[in-house]
């Protein structure tokens, strides 16, 4: 009897768990408001928004990761306050790619008084966290003209073939004529001087080859700046 009992009890606890956790993957697909294609509703109010000969202003943020009490609580109110167009992520804005980081992304979003665009980083894709992200967001690669600037957003997880990238971001710079050119892609292309703590080889854009072509281009088209995440510093 003194065995069987808190073996009964951890059963109960078990299938308590498991309920739980059934019930609220059928409330987030069944009762939370679905969303789909953000990317296109932000871009045209950055486009709306912004005179076409005008300069930007915009910030940048890295690993996001489902943060409410940094993100939600402390930087968006600033970000509000600020004055700029627009916000972008550069990568990891959810902590997983599971729906329940995605629909909770959705709701720190909508706190934002500001368009935003996201960058299709590692955590967006990991857990199946592609399709959502093209289901909810949009393509993993694609470009805007934000005022005379023009705003690139690669994909550095493996998902899209690198060359066909390549080509595409040649085909679309050759055409190109911003006044400034700003790259965002999730992984870095480079590494930092200073030894970075804790990093890994695949922190970093690789393969190899697709880092060394992209640099190329980079020098190639005048790219003016480029921003990534993924790196803890």
């Amino acid at each position: 009897m003194i065995l069987r009992n808190p073996l009964k009890l951890l059963f109960y606890l078990c299938l308590l768990i498991v309920i739980f956790l059934v019930g609220y993957k059928v409330y987030l697909n069944l009762f939370m408001k679905d969303f789909k294609g953000l990317h296109t509703e932000q871009v045209e109010r950055i486009q709306r928004n912004i005179d076409p000969e005008s300069p930007i202003s915009f910030a940048v943020l890295g690993n996001i990761n489902n943060s409410i009490g940094i993100f939600e609580e402390r930087i968006v109110p600033e970000l509000n306050a600020s004055g700029i167009d627009f916000m972008v992520s550069a990568g990891n804005a959810v902590s997983g790619g599971g729906e329940d980081k995605y629909r909770a992304l959705y709701g720190s979003l909508g706190h934002l008084d500001i368009p935003y665009l996201l960058t299709f980083g590692a955590h967006e894709y990991e857990d199946f966290g592609s399709f959502r992200f093209y289901d909810h967001f949009g393509p993993h690669f694609f470009s805007i003209l934000a005022g005379n600037s023009r705003l690139i957003f690669l994909d550095s997880t493996g998902k899209t073939p690198w060359q066909w990238q390549i080509r595409w971001l040649n085909d679309l710079l050759a055409k190109d004529s911003s006044k400034a050119r700003i790259l965002f892609i999730g992984h870095p292309p480079m590494e930092p001087e200073a030894d970075a703590p804790f990093d890994q080889r695949s922190d970093y854009l690789q393969p190899r080859e697709f880092r060394s072509a992209l640099m190329r281009e980079i020098k190639r088209h005048g790219i003016d700046l480029v921003f990534s995440a993924n790196l803890s510093l």
